[in-house]
């Protein structure tokens, strides 16, 4: 399927979800209108990590939890197309009711998979320069082709990165958590060890943007 096809299909998927996604994601009806979107990556890396953490069956038992226009939609999602964050996200919290704890833990260890994935893929040429600093601040510039929003500013010294993601029109816990899985994972994989990330801010606590220090030592 073509990207433009892609975009078209999920254009008509913004009525099914403006209404419902306030109560699965916890965004206001602006967000929800704005209608971020993924590439499809995002959601692909999930289902891996799905499947090779719980099982083969795993990732139909967590779109078996959603109602049929997001499995619809998911089923038929592929690397490069571009997907609206609602379904996706969904999806982040039907693996967590099924697997997790409901402390959004696996949301974040999706996000840490998600990282390694990327490592041995799409930023594979990076990770050989063995530098968190080097590869966060290349990581974040290309945010673009994997999200239509948003936009990072770095800030690096020494064994810390200060992380601020400005107009990003996702406000949900789910992929914060992702988000803080993926700074984590990779940071320790460029060399990063007794790595730690706390989100200082978050729009979902009322911030004005989503901010995220990620440090470690060597």
């Amino acid at each position: 399927m073509s990207e433009t096809r892609t975009r078209q299909r999920t254009s008509g998927y913004l009525a099914l979800c403006v209404g419902t996604c306030a109560i699965a994601t916890g965004c206001d009806t602006l967000t929800c209108f704005r209608m971020a979107n993924f590439k499809g990556t995002v959601f692909e890396s999930t289902r891996m990590f799905a499947e090779q953490k719980f099982g083969a069956d795993a990732p139909e038992r967590i779109l078996a939890e959603l109602d049929h226009s997001d499995r619809d939609l998911l089923v038929g999602v592929n690397a490069l197309g571009w997907y609206p964050v609602e379904p996706v996200l969904r999806y982040h919290y039907a693996l967590d009711k099924l697997y997790g704890n409901g402390d959004l833990a696996l949301c974040e260890a999706a996000g840490r998979f998600s990282a390694g994935w990327a490592m041995n893929s799409v930023l594979k040429v990076f990770i050989r320069f063995r530098s968190p600093t080097w590869l966060i601040e290349r990581a974040t510039s290309v945010w673009g082709r994997f999200h239509d929003t948003g936009r990072w500013e770095i800030a690096a010294s020494g064994e810390r990165i200060q992380g601020d993601l400005y107009d990003f029109a996702v406000r949900d816990r789910a992929f914060c958590a992702r988000l803080r899985g993926w700074l984590g994972g990779a940071t320790e994989l460029t060399g990063g060890q007794h790595v730690t990330v706390f989100e200082t801010q978050c729009v979902c606590r009322g911030g004005d943007h989503c901010a995220f220090t990620t440090t470690w030592r060597k």
